[in-house]
């Protein structure tokens, strides 16, 4: 059985998706750390690139931060009698819907099936957020002109009576 090299440990690992250092290429290649070093330089080589598996270890380490703040918002709320601030929940939906896009984008193999089914599921998911804000503006519009006809009934102006449509 032969021995394992320098050489052979840094091609496996870049095989098995390790991310290309200088060290590790130089390993592979034969070349001397410094003379590649000096290449990469002189030719702006792209080395700052992470390999998949870091790129998704990276998203869970920053998704834990705020599974944690919205576990300290719902004990909160619950304590407070369920109330959450309404700019609090914008800006945490926002954070997920960033990590979720960052994550479909830096997937590997990530191809136009794949996208034009992320992108039905958007336009879907835009239509149900539309839906109920219509929903709440038609709600509020309703509210607002019933306040309006009380407000011009206790001021003696009431239309609506005349017409039968107040009580």
């Amino acid at each position: 059985m032969r021995e394992w090299t320098a050489r052979d440990s840094a091609l496996r690992a870049l095989a098995e998706g390790a991310r290309p250092t200088l060290e590790l290429l130089a390993d592979v290649s034969g070349r001397s750390y410094e003379r590649l070093k000096a290449t990469a330089e002189r030719e702006n080589w792209a080395l700052d690139r992470f390999a998949p598996d870091e790129i998704a270890e990276r998203i869970r380490a920053t998704t834990e931060p705020v599974l944690a703040h919205v576990e300290g918002l719902w004990r909160k709320a619950l304590e407070e009698g369920g109330r959450v601030e309404k700019g609090e929940i914008e800006a945490i939906i926002s954070i997920i819907r960033s990590l979720e896009k960052i994550g479909e984008i830096m997937r590997p193999g990530a191809d136009a099936a794949v996208a034009k089914e992320n992108q039905k599921r958007q336009d879907e998911d835009m239509a149900a957020t539309l839906d109920r804000i219509n929903g709440r503006m038609v709600e509020l519009a309703r509210e607002l002109a019933a306040q309006m006809v009380a407000e011009e009934c206790r001021a003696g102006r009431c239309l609506a009576r005349r017409w039968g449509v107040a009580d």
